[in-house]
């Protein structure tokens, strides 16, 4: 069945992570969406963890890669050189949405920014996800997600009491702002709906990754208190963190909002003496007491695996999440009962387990039905069958290294 996005075609010039996972959402929902990369500067994301499985193309097997870039299809197409550039405004007279992720000078440099596109698509939407956005002191620095969330904020309220600041392990400042394009790519097509206009689309990584610190910038400016770290204990919980449970480096999650959660987490230990006990009857008292709470806790998850102690703990109506790693959630029955990690088969990697898309809808199914595309797979597609291109101007366009299938220079393996 065709996804709600049907008919939307997307020219995907975005590399790394924000920006191709952006128009992977628009791709899993069902927009035509065209990759274009360069055979001189291939997507730098090809080079992360590629080489891991045994193939004469290292630039196909990244996983990373592999995963955002589902459901486009290949082109490659040398902007920086006239030709490269004109089929490149070609393409635009033919399509809806272009996506970018470059520095903001760069478009401009290539003369394809949304001044000079407009003029040959007037209903045209662009979206341009740069560091720090198209206008202000910053706009030509450059971003990666670690600059990113330092910039937000979010370092400065993560790590333990009297430790220095700690970037969060997994990374925030890229797929979040890759969410927040997709929304903005959706509501200007939905005004393009409406007034038959197009416009553009300013995003910057910075502002979608602050939101995550919103409470504590809410505190500040309400109260002008400036939060510390505190590991993982927080104001408005106790106990809340991760307890040792039976295994090495296994963890579950507890989070006790009100007196009677706690109540019935003693219930779960055979601790009703604790619930019993005035220095542990409220929130202030256990945050008092966090470190007695604790080890009486670690007492009793220490006895179960992981799972085990979740389950008893939800059936009881306190809040618990086992912590998974990588393996864990590739097995996990809740994931499988969703189909959240379907198999999906592509060359030089053979079928593997990728996230599937986590929007289900019942009556347009949003989901992966191709995997990524090899470097230039769809050339003769796209610029034959969408533009009418002969073969013998694209064996042209080849024999000058404005289209290929193969790289001239690999990206790096990180």
């Amino acid at each position: 069945m065709p996804g709600p996005l049907d008919g939307v075609r997307v020219l995907d010039l975005s590399t790394w992570w924000a920006g191709p996972l952006g128009t992977m959402f628009l791709a899993d929902l069902g927009a035509e969406v065209i990759k274009i990369e360069a055979v001189q500067r291939v997507d730098s994301y090809r080079g992360t963890f590629a080489g891991q499985v045994p193939s004469d193309k290292p630039y196909e097997t990244s996983p990373v890669f592999n995963a955002v870039n589902r459901n486009k299809r290949g082109v490659t197409l040398d902007m920086a050189s006239p030709k490269g550039a004109e089929v490149f405004r070609r393409l635009v007279r033919a399509s809806d949405v272009v996506c970018e992720n470059y520095s903001a000078r760069v478009m401009e440099n290539l003369g394809v920014e949304y001044a000079a596109l407009r003029r040959h698509n007037p209903t045209l939407v662009m979206v341009s996800l740069t560091g720090f956005g198209r206008s202000g002191p910053w706009r030509d620095y450059v971003a990666f997600a670690a600059t990113v969330e330092a910039l937000s904020g979010i370092p400065s309220v993560t790590g333990y009491a009297g430790g220095p600041p700690l970037l969060p392990g997994a990374i925030m400042g890229d797929p979040l702002p890759g969410l927040f394009c997709a929304i903005g790519v959706l509501a200007a097509l939905e005004h393009r709906r409406r007034t038959g206009q197009g416009q553009y689309v300013d995003m910057s990584q910075l502002e979608p990754t602050t939101w995550t610190v919103a409470d504590a910038l809410l505190d500040f400016q309400m109260n002008r208190r400036t939060w510390s770290r505190q590991g993982n204990r927080v104001a408005e919980m106790a106990p809340h963190g991760a307890y040792r449970c039976k295994g090495d480096d296994e963890w579950v999650a507890i989070a006790v909002e009100d007196d009677g959660q706690w109540r019935r987490l003693c219930d779960v230990m055979g601790r009703p003496e604790m619930a019993r006990d005035p220095r542990y009857a409220d929130l202030a008292g256990r945050q008092a007491r966090a470190d007695d709470v604790r080890q009486a806790i670690e007492a009793w998850t220490r006895r179960y695996v992981k799972r085990e102690a979740m389950r008893l703990l939800q059936e009881a109506g306190v809040a618990a999440g086992a912590v998974l790693n990588p393996r864990d959630l590739l097995s996990d029955p809740q994931m499988q009962s969703r189909g959240f990690f379907p198999v999906v088969d592509r060359a030089e990697v053979g079928p593997r387990p990728y996230p599937g898309c986590p929007i289900k809808l019942s009556a347009t199914p949003a989901g992966i039905r191709s995997p990524a595309p090899l470097l230039g797979e769809h050339n003769a597609l796209a610029l034959g069958e969408l533009l009418g291109m002969a073969r013998t101007e694209m064996e042209a366009l080849a024999r000058e290294h404005v289209i290929g299938t193969a790289p001239l220079s690999t990206p790096p393996a990180r």
